[in-house]
């Protein structure tokens, strides 16, 4: 099974609406490529395609379907979301290709403010626990989230992962930073701390429990003629690492 979380990032763009995915117009599709840009021992480029990721979205725009698929392993991951009679989120359904029972993420609500998301997956073999909290401020905008992961192999009875993962919003509700702590292992705490230009993200740096700086990426953008992005390139410590190439089918 594959230990994953995710975290939406959306750039306001002024003067222009923000749909639910981000974008400022209406979409029906998006399919993402990454590729992953390398030199051979001659400096020739070489790129190759890692991820191919496809959203589909429901007629009010809100997240109907995502498959992620790796090329360098051909496996395959599909999520499946379920809304309840408010539209709001109700339910995640997570299919791996390497597992034959889906992983359901459950999201509870409080005040008509997200609470908690969890999900339990419990077999002969593993059991992993993922449980998210979201704390908001007198004003109801969102302040920060934390999650705690736990992985355990029972063939073993060694537990894989033991985790806590604290995310911080600006007052814009937009990721400022994110604290990893690994609780099973000292000198693996991460701290990621993201910037935006007021529209977009474009920065992110890493650093280790010791606030050494491990990685500093950059991110350049193509846009369309809707100023949603089509092209994003990742520059690390000032070389291309990585571009994602952005299709997006609108309604």
């Amino acid at each position: 099974m594959i230990l994953f979380f995710s975290i939406s990032i959306i750039g306001c763009s002024k003067g222009k609406k923000i749909w639910d995915n981000g974008l400022t117009k209406s979409a029906e599709k998006i399919t993402e490529y990454t590729i992953r840009i390398q030199e051979d021992s001659l400096k020739n480029e070489i790129r190759d395609t890692l991820l191919i990721a496809i959203k589909k979205y429901r007629d009010d725009d809100q997240l109907a379907l995502q498959t992620r698929r790796t090329l360098f392993d051909n496996e395959q991951m599909e999520i499946e979301y379920v809304y309840d009679y408010s539209d709001r989120l109700k339910q995640e359904i997570v299919k791996m290709s390497t597992d034959s029972l889906p992983f359901k993420v459950n999201y509870s609500y409080k005040n008509s403010l997200l609470f908690q998301s969890s999900g339990i997956l419990d077999n002969e073999t593993e059991r992993f626990e993922q449980i998210e909290t979201h704390y908001y401020r007198n004003d109801d905008t969102k302040e920060k989230s934390i999650m705690r992961q736990i992985f355990l192999d029972k063939e073993t009875n060694d537990t894989i992962r033991n985790s806590t993962v604290s995310t911080y919003f600006n007052t814009d509700e937009k990721v400022d930073s994110i604290l990893s702590i690994n609780l099973r292992r000292q000198g693996q705490n991460r701290k990621a701390v993201y910037e935006f230009d007021g529209k977009n993200f474009i920065g992110l740096k890493e650093y280790n429990d010791t606030d050494s700086l491990l990685s500093n990426q950059k991110f350049e953008y193509t846009m369309d003629k809707f100023d949603n992005w089509t092209e994003k390139k990742v520059i690390e410590n000032g070389i291309l690492k990585r571009i994602i190439i952005r299709e997006i089918k609108y309604k």
